[in-house]
C-alpha cells in the first residue's frame, strides 16, 4: 500500500508539472510581475491555492459516489482524452513566444485568484483530469487528501517561484526560447498520462 501511494503521488506531481508548465494566465502574471518582484511566483501560488484547495477538498469528500466503476471509467476516458488533446496542442504551439504585459497595478495574489477562476482550461482540468486523479486517491483513505494537496500545490509553488526568481535575476538577458522546451516537456508528459488514463478507461469497458 505504501509503495502504491508513493507511485500515485509521483503521478500527481508529474501531471501537476505538465499543467503548471503550460504557458497560460498564471505563468503570464508570474513572468510579467517577476521582472520587478522576485516573489511574484509565490504570491500567484497563494492566490491560486485560495481557490484550488477548497475545490480539491470538495471533490475529495464528495467522491463516494464515484466508487461506481462506470462513473470512474467515464472520468478516465474524458480525462485521458483531454490530456492527449492538450498535449498535442502544446507540441503544436511550442514555437509561439509567450507575450506578457508586465502590469504594475493590482495585487499579485488577487491576480493569482482571478487568472485561475477565469481560465476555462482550469475548470475543465479539474472536471476531468483532476477528478480522475482524486477518484484514484480516495482508495488510499482520507490521509491522502493533505498529501495530494501538498504534492499538487507544492509543484505550483516551486515552479512558479522558480520562474519569477529567474525573471528577476536575468530580466535583461533571459532567452524566451526555453518556453518552447517547457511546452515540449509538458506536452509529452500529458500525452503519456493521457494514453494511460484513456487505455485504462477503455479496458474497463471490455
Amino acid at each position: 500500500m505504501i509503495e502504491a501511494a508513493f507511485l500515485f503521488l509521483v503521478m500527481v506531481v508529474l501531471i501537476s508539472l505538465s499543467g503548471v508548465l503550460m504557458p497560460g494566465p498564471n505563468m503570464a502574471v508570474v513572468i510579467g510581475r517577476g521582472v520587478g518582484d522576485r516573489f511574484a511566483g509565490a504570491r500567484v501560488s497563494v492566490g491560486h491555492a485560495m481557490v484550488e484547495v477548497p475545490l480539491i477538498v470538495a471533490l475529495f469528500l464528495g467522491f463516494d459516489s464515484l466508487r461506481n466503476t462506470d462513473v470512474i471509467t467515464v472520468i478516465a476516458i474524458l480525462g485521458g482524452s483531454l490530456l492527449i488533446i492538450t498535449g498535442l496542442q502544446a507540441l503544436r504551439d511550442r514555437h509561439q513566444v509567450l507575450r506578457v504585459a508586465a502590469s504594475r497595478g493590482g495585487s499579485t495574489v488577487a491576480l493569482g485568484v482571478i487568472t485561475s477562476v477565469s481560465n476555462p482550461y482550469w475548470w475543465l482540468w479539474w472536471a476531468t483530469i483532476g477528478a480522475a486523479l482524486i477518484a484514484s486517491g480516495t482508495a488510499f483513505g482520507t490521509w491522502m487528501l493533505p498529501a495530494f494537496i501538498i504534492a499538487h500545490l507544492g509543484v505550483d509553488l516551486v515552479c512558479l517561484q522558480g520562474i519569477s526568481m529567474t525573471m528577476s535575476a536575468t530580466a535583461d538577458r533571459l532567452d524566451p526560447g526555453w518556453l518552447k522546451w517547457a511546452a515540449m516537456v509538458s506536452g509529452s508528459i500529458m500525452l503519456f498520462f493521457g494514453a494511460y488514463f484513456l487505455s485504462d478507461g477503455l479496458l474497463s469497458l471490455i
